[in-house]
């Protein structure tokens, strides 16, 4: 058997939310689950939040908090789950899922034995629920923790592993779905619907130099030239401190 951690991002206006999946995944699974909690602007991370999660955390066997009193990036929570998981993969969920059946552990436990893995597998394919390999991501660089919002994470990273000749896969399962709340940080200035403005800033005028017809366009729609380095360690603290006030 495979094992591998569960890896769970979410902030205090989503505490339902994680109850119910931590609840959930517990019906059908046992693995070690890391939740990596955010932040409030300005470090003001409400108690009564605390307090729940930590109630959550404490009914059941193997699940870890850990928490950002400010807010940070997506990317930051993900590299956080990496980090501290002592398993080679991780399969990463936010936390507006919903789990009524075992199939999306089984086929995970199927999937990590088969050839189509090559350490990044999208879940129906989404992002709001895939898998990663730790030893990829040391040798890669993680994911950009530069991406202070929320936004761009999932394309900047498989641009990175396209360049390397590597596949995405994804691995279809039943018995999940997706909520999709748009339940969010009031103070991250929007950019594109729910994403942040900061991060598209950064992707198309800082690290990438793409050639545009549109500020609306993704990643993809058009060759783009990379003009800063991928993260090789974690974490940026300096571009953190540097640039936090203006998400």
């Amino acid at each position: 058997m495979n094992n591998y951690t569960i890896g769970i991002t979410t902030f205090s206006k989503r505490f339902e939310f994680v109850n119910n999946l931590v609840k959930q995944i517990r019906l059908f699974n046992n693995n070690k689950i890391i939740i990596a909690i955010n932040g409030e602007k300005n470090g003001n991370f409400p108690e009564d939040y605390r307090k729940n999660i930590l109630n959550l955390c404490s009914s059941f066997d193997k699940v870890y908090p850990f928490f950002y009193i400010e807010t940070r990036g997506l990317c930051k929570l993900w590299n956080t789950i990496l980090i501290n998981s002592d398993s080679h993969n991780s399969m990463i969920l936010n936390d507006d899922l919903e789990i009524y059946s075992d199939n999306i552990f089984r086929e995970t436990e199927s999937h990590l034995n088969s050839s189509q893995y090559q350490g990044l597998t999208k879940i129906n394919n989404s992002f709001s629920h895939f898998i990663v390999n730790k030893p990829l991501m040391d040798r890669i660089g993680y994911f950009d923790e530069r991406l202070l919002g929320f936004g761009e994470e999932d394309g900047d990273i498989v641009y990175r592993l396209l360049k390397l000749g590597m596949s995405i896969s994804n691995m279809p399962v039943n018995g999940v779905n997706n909520i999709v709340s748009d339940t969010r940080h009031d103070h991250i200035e929007s950019g594109i619907g729910k994403y942040s403005k900061f991060n598209r800033d950064y992707i198309y005028n800082q690290k990438y130099s793409p050639n545009l017809s549109s500020p609306h366009q993704g990643m993809f729609d058009s060759p783009m030239d990379q003009k800063l380095e991928d993260i090789n360690n974690y974490p940026t603290e300096k571009f953190f401190q540097k640039n936090k006030g203006k998400l």
